[in-house]
């Protein structure tokens, strides 16, 4: 397993954790307080796990040892490709779905905004993530050249 998959695995993990968590911190704190304010809190902090990714798999020092290669960056590249095209038709899409719950009448809660925000950046890291280890299952298995 390389770098760029090991790091999908962690955004996948984290990601997972912390919606599972927030969205347990939420449930509790509307069932005891009838309202969550606190619970979104719960959500950034768990996702600063994934500013240590640089950290927590470094690359390899030194002259002899390769990151990665052509098929490495071709496979995040199109990973990065196949996300952004994802996420701009699920944007586009969610966006006509709120207009249509709503009615063109009312308007939009103010935290529905910094929601959407935030989940077009998680679909980003899942999609990528997702992307990126499915490229990888599919290559070779191990065959020597």
């Amino acid at each position: 397993m390389n770098r760029y998959q090991k790091l999908a695995w962690l955004n996948l993990i984290v990601i997972t954790a912390s919606i599972i968590i927030t969205t347990a911190a939420i449930a509790i704190e509307i069932h005891i307080r009838g309202y969550s304010t606190i619970a979104w809190w719960c959500f950034p902090a768990i996702l600063v796990i994934l500013k240590f990714k640089p950290f927590m798999f470094k690359k390899p020092q030194g002259q002899d040892k390769v990151v990665c290669d052509e098929r490495d960056n071709f496979i995040v590249k199109r990973a990065l490709a196949i996300a952004y095209k994802t996420f701009w038709i699920v944007f586009i899409l969610s966006c006509f779905l709120l207009f249509f719950l709503i009615g063109p009448e009312n308007s939009v809660p103010t935290m529905t905004l910094p929601l959407m925000a935030v989940g077009g950046a998680l679909f980003l890291q899942i999609v990528v993530s997702v992307a990126i280890l499915v490229q990888y299952g599919w290559g070779s298995k191990g065959e020597k050249s």
